[in-house]
């Protein structure tokens, strides 16, 4: 916890800095120092020690085209072990924390201005349903990177290509599938504003109320997508987070409102990762009853880390500006603290522990 603090706080300094123009390198240099970070990690995360297990046991198979229907494992990921089984497991991490880093400085460097990097990095790397979970997930991390590189194609209404790379990225995490409608969202040109928060509001608390109903609709369309194997996940309880509480309730329903109102003030292409955003937001109610919501959410959470910068610099009273940008801050620390507290995360996340300490390349 320590290291992933002071890793944190340095990066978040840095891209500061990076606000004048003689230390712009000191963003790179932020990325850079995240990158080593993630990619010397050694079970570190509640699934990597399944993840290098099964390295060594598909890559005992002879058959390079093996896949087992019976297994979670998609044939994207499988090959990946397969092309990687001459380099090792972590070679295989570090290729995947390079792809990763990349994939989210071009993000940052494209839809978040200079002078917010610093928030940018704070939200990657202390919302811990950002970097840390990342860290873990490797095969829906790998996917989630994948689909955020659609959203210019989105924006461009080039919903063809947009929709080739979300089906790619299925091949590693087959949830990705679900995703494909939004590659229709570039054609909206809806302003949200105040029609927007009550429109959302009434999706919000109709899915609350309506939760059981919807949790059969998403089954039946599990089933016809060919996602069966994850149903499993519809009978796992939420996850652990600040959500579990009224305040962290009503704080959310506070953050979908301004995304939504605060779009208005936003190009067309900023716009879209707000309506992301606020898409996301969507996904908390069912996360109450179901796992399976709260990772489909991630894949839209993703843009919030353009989208709280722009969001907060769209407030004109300082008051409410400066307010804002604390209250997000102070529920992300939050966030942070009860995640490397929690019974579900806390044994695998709390002693960073890096591949020096292996005897051998794995």
């Amino acid at each position: 916890m320590i290291e992933t603090i002071v890793i944190g706080l340095l990066c978040v300094v840095l891209a500061f800095l990076a606000r004048y123009k003689r230390l712009s390198w000191t963003f790179p240099l932020a990325m850079v120092i995240l990158f080593v970070f993630l990619s010397i990690r050694y079970y570190w995360g509640n699934d990597y020690e399944q993840y290098i297990d099964k390295f060594t046991i598909y890559n005992a198979i002879d058959r390079f085209d093996y896949s087992d229907p019976d297994e979670r494992w998609e044939v994207g990921w499988i090959l990946l072990y397969r092309l990687f089984k001459p380099l090792g497991f972590f070679s295989l991490v570090i290729v995947l924390s390079a792809f990763e880093i990349g994939v989210y400085y071009w993000f940052i460097k494209k839809y978040v201005p200079r002078e917010w990097y610093w928030f940018a990095i704070f939200l990657y790397v202390f919302n811990p349903y950002f970097m840390l979970v990342h860290a873990s997930m490797f095969r829906q991390a790998l996917a989630m990177g994948l689909v955020l590189l659609s959203v210019p194609y989105i924006f461009k209404k080039r919903f063809i290509v947009a929709a080739l790379i979300i089906v790619f990225a299925s091949l590693f995490h087959s949830s990705a599938k679900i995703l494909l409608p939004i590659v229709f969202l570039g054609y909206l040109n809806w302003k949200m504003g105040n029609k927007g928060v009550i429109i959302g509001g009434v999706l919000f608390f109709a899915i609350l109320l309506l939760q059981n109903i919807v949790l059969h609709m998403v089954e039946e369309t599990l089933s016809s997508l060919g996602l069966s194997k994850y149903a499993y996940y519809l009978e796992e309880g939420k996850e652990t987070s600040e959500l579990a509480t009224g305040v962290g309730f009503v704080y959310q329903t506070l953050m979908m409102c301004m995304v939504l109102y605060y779009e208005k003030k936003q190009d067309r292409e900023i716009g879209l990762l707000f309506k992301l955003t606020a898409l996301s937001f969507l996904f908390i109610p069912l996360g109450f009853v179901a796992q399976l919501f709260s990772r489909l959410g991630m894949y839209l959470q993703v843009p919030m880390i353009a989208t709280y910068p722009h969001m907060v610099r769209s407030i004109d009273n300082k008051i409410v500006r400066v307010g804002t940008l604390l209250l997000i801050m102070a529920f992300t620390v939050y966030d942070f603290h009860v995640f490397f507290n929690s019974e579900i995360y806390g044994d695998f996340y709390i002693e960073y522990r890096t591949i020096f300490e292996s005897f051998v390349w794995r």
